[in-house]
């Protein structure tokens, strides 16, 4: 493969090794995740793959980008490609299906925190979330990581604001806060 398509898909100097290792720490952060809920009850489902594929096709264009308004870090496509569709639309949506119910500050706490290891992983494992400024924030890459981690922490509350919208179109969906008839 030509260096620079290699770099470009993978990032300078990682392999597939070091994928593994994020993938391995995916699964390790899954884990943990399972001790608050075993599993995803089949009423809300439909919900998990839904907000699953909005949040991953969205997060994957929008951090493409953010890159191109010089937002954000490049992320090599396939560090992007599993953080957006395994991590946050997976992972993330797994969290979710778990914690919709527990009070506000608590879910951004866990989603903020979930977001924070899994960057770092993926900063030490395939150097990227490497910048110099979070926004109009100064500071190094413990900055950017923070910054980006404490936003994804609103998970929780644009996915309620979302199902709210998406459920006057869609039947079925489970939205945080309103009695289900199922």
């Amino acid at each position: 493969m030509d260096g620079d398509l290699a770099s470009a898909i993978l990032g300078p100097g990682n392999g597939l090794q070091q994928y593994l290792m994020v993938l391995i720490m995916y699964g390790a952060l899954f884990v943990l995740m399972r001790y608050g809920n075993a599993q995803i009850e089949p009423r809300f489902r439909k919900t998990f793959w839904i907000l699953g594929a909005v949040w991953a096709v969205a997060t994957f264009v929008s951090n493409y980008l953010l890159f191109l308004a010089g937002a954000m870090s490049f992320l090599p496509w396939l560090n992007n490609f599993l953080h957006t569709f395994i991590w946050i639309g997976l992972g993330l949506g797994f969290l979710y299906a778990g914690s919709y119910r527990r009070p506000i500050w608590e879910q951004y706490l866990l989603f903020a925190i979930f977001s924070l290891l899994a960057k770092t992983f993926e900063f030490d494992f395939l150097h990227t979330w490497d910048f110099d400024h979070f926004f109009f924030i100064p500071g190094d890459h413990r900055v950017y990581i923070l910054g980006w981690s404490l936003g994804d922490g609103t998970y929780p509350i644009l996915s309620a604001i979302g199902l709210r919208v998406a459920s006057r179109y869609i039947k079925g969906l489970v939205v945080p806060g309103e009695r289900q008839l199922v």
